[in-house]
């Protein structure tokens, strides 16, 4: 059985979307619980909406304070074993859970189970693929022990509780970046392993194109694999100030280096968000500035997304 937690804020515009495709679901033994965090928007009234309509929709309202705060009320609210992430303008496809407690009830030293997402833009166009995360608990295992993060897109998860109280709840230190943070303790209690196919509809729109936010986020997840590798190594493990002291020190190429992948991937992020509010000519701009700064980036993240085999395949489908 599953417990669905759902963060929202200001969440009006998509919510019921959302809501709708949680209730359509194949696998029927869930509860979906909303946790609001202080919107000033419908939100609240949509999902009274629902719980009118369905015994297993719930609210929990909260003072505004971030998604990680949400996240952990929603958690320990949790009746059942398993946890389901799920975002409030995204769209679960309707075997999302059966094909994801299939897998778990078949590999139980797995303790996350992730898919891949298709993106969609306000509309609900499809846009392309994204197909990341370990295959198997081989690839797994082999990622943390190089030091490596194994990364699952956050809102396809499936979690065993049991592990949130193991490894910890999400850190409000992260309001960007929580999933790679807590995925870097979350690794070291078993596999973290995706299901191969589109399970989710994940929606990208320009409120998540702020470059200040993007940057930010990065040195977020900068400094979370700064831990996981401090506390793989059994160093200590560094706190933000000391972790930008060190990066400052580095040599001026190097960081030279890695701000110019950074914006690179801004303008390639900037591209996709351009696309999928339909502002081409603007898109076409960013994605210049992607390929000039890196062709190889560029090049390899289009194929991937749009252009390959199985990326048609499943676009398709």
């Amino acid at each position: 059985m599953i417990s669905v937690v759902m963060p929202a804020y200001n969440a009006s515009k998509f919510i019921a979307q959302a809501i709708e495709s949680i209730l359509k679901q194949t696998f029927h033994d869930f509860e979906l619980i909303v946790v609001d965090d202080g919107s000033a928007d419908n939100t609240i009234k949509i999902v009274n909406h629902y719980i009118k309509l369905d015994k297993r929709v719930r609210l929990i309202q909260n003072n505004h304070s971030g998604i990680c705060q949400a996240l952990n009320t929603g958690i320990q609210a949790a009746k059942y074993p398993w946890i389901a992430r799920m975002d409030a303008d995204d769209i679960a496809l309707p075997e999302r859970f059966e094909k994801q407690m299939k897998a778990a009830n078949t590999y139980p030293n797995v303790v996350v189970w992730g898919s891949y997402v298709q993106h969609i833009n306000s509309q609900g166009e499809i846009l392309s693929l994204q197909a990341v995360g370990p295959l198997t608990e081989e690839e797994s295992y082999s990622l943390i022990q190089k030091g490596d993060i194994p990364y699952v897109i956050h809102p396809t998860w499936i979690i065993k509780k049991e592990i949130f109280w193991q490894a910890g709840f999400y850190d409000p230190k992260f309001p960007l970046a929580q999933d790679v943070e807590i995925m870097s303790r979350i690794a070291h209690y078993g596999s973290i392993v995706v299901i191969p196919e589109p399970l989710l509809l994940y929606r990208v729109h320009s409120q998540s194109s702020s470059m200040k936010k993007f940057f930010a986020q990065l040195r977020m997840m900068e400094w979370a694999i700064a831990r996981h590798k401090a506390r793989l190594a059994g160093t200590q493990i560094p706190d933000f100030n000391q972790f930008i002291a060190q990066e400052k020190q580095q040599p001026i190429w190097l960081r030279l280096t890695r701000n110019i992948t950074k914006f690179t991937r801004y303008c390639y992020r900037k591209a996709g968000l351009l696309v999928a509010d339909k502002h081409h000519l603007q898109a076409v701009f960013y994605l210049g500035i992607c390929l000039v700064c890196n062709p190889a980036y560029g090049i390899s993240r289009l194929w991937a997304q749009k252009m390959s085999p199985t990326a048609r395949r499943l676009m398709a489908n």
